[in-house]
């Protein structure tokens, strides 16, 4: 038995060598023209950085009122109707520690104010449309006296 497939092999050997290589054949049709010499573009994918002040988020509703939260809208002329419609958005904070946190970013916040405890939550999401993305705070507590401080966001488009 072991003659036999010591045969077979050797002869599939030397029967499937390759002959001489054949003409090339005719171009494909030309594909669409990319983006030119403009940062943050890859095959498909575009990042960003955004940085929002802290005199840029704007309150919804009054301080301390139920349902109260920050928000600002940058114009992201990048993200078209086709990525919109087709593709994916991912956003991320950046810490001050230089680490990248996905979004929604949800925070336990404690404090201690003249010997009482307060705890809250403190989260960081996002919205988009077609041209624009949403950055938004709100807090469990709708504690919205002061404003967030100076956000860093990462944005990946993907189509």
């Amino acid at each position: 038995m072991k003659k036999i497939l010591f045969l077979l092999t050797a002869v599939l050997f030397f029967v499937a060598c390759e002959g001489p290589m054949g003409p090339e054949g005719p171009m494909g049709p030309q594909g669409p023209r990319g983006i030119d010499g403009e940062d943050g573009y890859g095959t498909n994918w575009y990042v960003t950085s955004i940085t929002v002040n802290e005199k840029e988020w704007q309150l919804k509703g009054k301080p301390g009122d139920l349902n109260s939260y920050f928000y600002v809208y940058k114009p992201l002329s990048q993200l078209t109707k086709y990525i919109y419609e087709n593709g994916s958005v991912i956003a991320y904070i950046e810490a001050d520690n230089g680490v990248k946190n996905g979004m929604p970013y949800v925070l336990h916040k404690g404090e201690v104010v003249d010997g009482k405890e307060f705890l809250w939550t403190q989260t960081y999401d996002f919205d988009f449309t077609t041209g624009e993305i949403g950055f938004y705070v709100s807090y469990s507590d709708f504690s919205t006296q002061f404003k967030p401080g100076t956000e860093k966001f990462h944005v990946v488009l993907m189509w």
